[in-house]
């Protein structure tokens, strides 16, 4: 089902705590081969003037470029975009329950392509739209304000995708 994409609406100061949340599910889902590459950032959109979602606290970017463990630590990124794609995948298909809004993918070529909540399908784009593209190792999404304050919701958006009570 298509639904209105926001956008850019306002500044919280700060990542929202659902997508806090919802960004804890998918590190700990993909065993961090998905990893936060970056979140809260109030600032233009890369080579325009409109503000960036970043500054809405609903976006992240998630990078699967494989990082080598730092000492005392562990790596993360699996550096495998094939696995990478398939879990964004599920993401969107369970893009309703968990309201995301936008998906970009910054790898293929000729230009990347993205997914949108009001077209409801990926559109692959045959002209330079998106900064990084094609080639990025990260992807891009945002959630919709409607639970972006709410953290509990992603707890309850799991578990109902899982079967499992929250």
């Amino acid at each position: 089902m298509t639904k209105p994409y926001t956008g850019y609406d306002r500044d919280p100061g700060q990542i929202t705590p659902g997508l806090k949340r919802l960004v804890e599910y998918i590190t700990f889902l993909t065993g961090n081969e998905l990893w936060n590459n970056g979140t809260y950032a109030p600032r233009p959109m890369r080579g325009k003037t409109a503000p960036s979602v970043h500054g809405t606290g609903r976006a992240v970017d998630l990078s699967w470029r494989k990082m080598p463990a730092k000492k005392g630590g562990t790596g993360r990124g699996s550096g495998d975009y094939n696995k990478a794609v398939a879990f964004v995948q599920f993401l969107v298909d369970h893009a309703d329950l968990l309201h995301l809004e936008i998906a970009i993918d910054y790898h293929p070529k000729p230009h990347g392509r993205a997914w949108r909540c009001d077209r409801g399908t990926w559109n692959t784009y045959t002209r330079h739209t998106v900064s990084g593209a094609p080639g990025g190792d990260w992807f891009h999404l945002e959630i919709s304000p409607r639970q972006a304050n709410n953290a509990g919701y992603y707890d309850q958006a799991f578990a109902t995708i899982f079967n499992q009570k929250a």
